[in-house]
């Protein structure tokens, strides 16, 4: 792959460069906007997570695809970094799948409870996962068990407004970057978005699909709101992607398999999206 250079050179030599090896499509035009400059996340200068040109990008090593990945050949990771786009580099880029809205269990809810069934088999949930095993996840998710719930029975109902009201006691709720309560509901507003659901519906979940955004940018940080809102755009992980397009082609087999690389993904961030996907999926957080 054609490759262009990421150095620490803003403000004095070069002491190192990293060829880029893959770069989403939004890190990419951001750093082509930009001059590839990038800049600490301030407070969270110790993460992969930085800002070009007004951008959220994730710089690192090896790492899960994402719109915002750049991936590099090697490190370490300076301070600042420099994006020479001397030559094409891959951007990648990842289609929205239209997934039949699954309940009352058609193709697409029958083959994501298959798949569900299989991973929670295969490997140990965490996070809001632990409720599709019937597990009660720790503290301070138990205490919005009855919200997660309370979303995936909205769905089912085509209730906009109870939607909001769960979502709204999920956000900023858990540990790590990013809490479970913001990529589990990120993993319902993705599942949302690709389904076709009826115009009345579609119209009222898009405003509420936008009031949780915007209220996520009040409730959380700066990088968990702006996945939270990458979500909701139908834009995320390659792996959540690969598994909406095998459920959307009744494709078991492969949806097993993203599943269980979505799952890899942070300590419970990929379990959390896949269980916001599976309560708005089928409408309900029920698999054991």
């Amino acid at each position: 792959m054609p490759s262009a250079l990421l150095s620490p050179a803003v403000n004095g030599p070069v002491h190192s460069t990293a060829g880029v090896r893959v770069v989403g499509a939004v890190a990419h035009a951001a750093l082509m906007r930009g001059g590839g400059v990038t800049r600490p996340v301030p407070g969270f200068e110790s993460t992969p997570f930085r800002i070009a040109a007004g951008t959220l990008v994730w710089v690192g090593l090896d790492g899960p695809l994402h719109p915002r990945t750049v991936l590099i050949e090697a490190g370490p990771i300076e301070t600042r970094l420099r994006f020479h786009a001397g030559s094409n580099i891959a951007s990648i880029h990842f289609a929205e799948t239209v997934v039949a809205q699954g309940f009352p269990g058609n193709d697409s809810s029958r083959t994501a409870t298959r798949a569900i069934l299989c991973v929670l088999g295969l490997t140990k949930p965490t996070g809001f996962g632990l409720l599709m095993r019937g597990a009660m996840p720790p503290f301070p998710l138990s205490h919005r068990v009855d919200a997660a719930r309370g979303l995936a029975s909205a769905c089912a109902a085509g209730d906009a407004a109870a939607l909001s009201r769960s979502a709204m006691l999920l956000l900023g709720v858990g540990a790590g970057l990013t809490p479970s309560g913001d990529d589990f509901v990120g993993g319902v507003l993705f599942a949302l978005r690709m389904m076709h659901p009826g115009p009345d519906w579609r119209t009222a979940l898009q405003a509420a699909s936008q009031a949780i955004v915007a209220h996520a940018a009040h409730r959380t940080h700066l990088i968990s709101a702006t996945l939270l809102s990458d979500l909701a755009d139908g834009r995320s992980y390659a792996a959540l992607h690969a598994f909406a397009d095998a459920i959307a082609r009744a494709d078991t087999d492969n949806a097993v398999r993203h599943a269980l690389d979505l799952v890899s993904i942070g300590s419970s961030s990929g379990w959390d999206m896949l269980a916001g996907f599976m309560a708005a999926l089928t409408g309900t957080l029920d698999f054991s």
